[in-house]
């Protein structure tokens, strides 16, 4: 299939950025990776800031793009929790195997420290959204009498979820570089364990 320029320059900048960082690429870089006039980038995109923040909406459209809304986690609970977090997991894994959201990932851990717009990203978009939406499912998990009414939400759904978050940080910043599928199926492993041990101490 055919790309044009506007998606050449997306995939560029997002090799460039995982490989030398934001603030270690230029305009005048990408372009000359994709094989355009540096004036060209500007018929596509504002600035290299407009390209990081295409960047960032893709990578939360694709990770949302599969998310089960509430009122099925509602309907599909009864059938099993262990079922319902799989098919989460198995999503999730499927994004990372994919070699543009891995390298995206990578972006958003490695400048997380340093950029302002991508650690609000981070803090926002895939944490704390992230583990409110758990929190709502843990609420509505003590409702339907699946868990004890006595467990802390917040602290359950942090615990689910932050363990994820440090395999993520532990495979793309202290391990790099390693092999990405090899680390997909290692995160599902330790994390079903993980959810499994948990999700056994607080079920009624």
């Amino acid at each position: 299939m055919k790309v044009n320029n506007k998606e050449k320059i997306f995939n560029v900048s997002i090799d460039l950025f995982s490989q030398h960082g934001y603030d270690g690429v230029s305009i005048r870089q990408i372009a000359s990776e994709v094989g355009i006039k540096e004036s060209s980038i500007y018929n596509h995109y504002k600035s290299k800031e407009s390209i990081l923040d295409s960047i960032l909406e893709f990578y939360i459209a694709q990770m949302l793009s599969q998310d089960i809304p509430l009122e099925d986690a509602s309907a599909n609970l009864d059938v099993g929790f262990d079922f319902f977090y799989q098919s989460g997991l198995e999503s999730f894994a499927t994004h990372l195997k994919d070699d543009k959201m891995s390298k995206i990932t990578r972006i958003i851990l490695i400048e997380s420290y340093h950029n302002e717009k991508i650690n609000a990203f981070l803090k926002k978009r895939i944490i704390d959204d992230a583990i409110k939406g758990w929190v709502k499912l843990f609420d509505l998990m003590k409702f339907k009498e699946l868990i004890r009414e006595d467990v802390d939400s917040r602290q359950l759904a942090e615990s689910f979820y932050k363990y994820g978050m440090f395999l993520l940080y532990e495979h793309y910043i202290v391990n790099y570089p390693e092999d990405d599928n090899e680390f997909v199926e290692t995160l599902c492993e330790k994390s079903r364990n993980h959810i499994e041990l948990i999700y056994n101490s607080v079920r009624r």
